[in-house]
C-alpha cells in the first residue's frame, strides 16, 4: 500500500513540475531497487499506483471539458468512448511502471548477489 501512494504521489508531483512521460519508469525502477521484500511488492505496487495515477488524470481531463478532443481520438483509435481510452491509457502505464519495477528488483538482487561477501 506504501510503495502504490509513494509511486503515485511522487510521480504526480514530477509530472507536474517537469511534465514528462517518462517519470513512471524511474521512479518504479528506484522503488523496485529499493523494495527488500517481493517481486510483487516492487513491481505490482509501482504499476498500480501509476494505473490510478494515468486512469484519474485521464477521466479528469476527459470529464472537466475535454471529451471533445477524448472521444475524437477514441473513435480514431477504434475505442469508441473515453472511458475506453482512460482504460487503455491507465493499462499501459501498469504496464510500463511494473516492467520498470520488476526491472529495479532484479537489478538489485543481481548487485547485492554478485557483491555480497561470504
Amino acid at each position: 500500500m506504501i510503495s502504490i501512494l509513494i509511486t503515485l504521489v511522487l510521480v504526480f508531483i514530477l509530472q507536474f513540475l517537469f511534465y514528462s512521460w517518462w517519470w513512471i519508469i524511474l521512479v518504479p525502477l528506484v522503488l523496485g531497487f529499493l523494495e527488500k521484500d517481493s517481486l510483487a511488492k516492487a513491481a505490482g505496487g509501482c504499476g498500480l499506483g501509476i494505473f490510478l495515477l494515468w486512469f484519474g488524470m485521464s477521466l479528469y481531463h476527459w470529464l472537466s471539458g475535454g471529451e471533445i478532443i477524448v472521444t475524437r481520438v477514441a473513435e480514431v483509435m477504434g475505442g469508441g468512448s473515453g472511458f475506453t481510452l482512460a482504460l487503455v491509457t491507465g493499462v499501459i502505464g501498469f504496464l510500463v511502471a511494473a516492467i520498470a519495477g520488476f526491472s529495479g528488483f532484479s537489478l538489485r538482487k543481481v548487485l547485492i548477489k554478485e557483491y555480497q561477501i561470504s
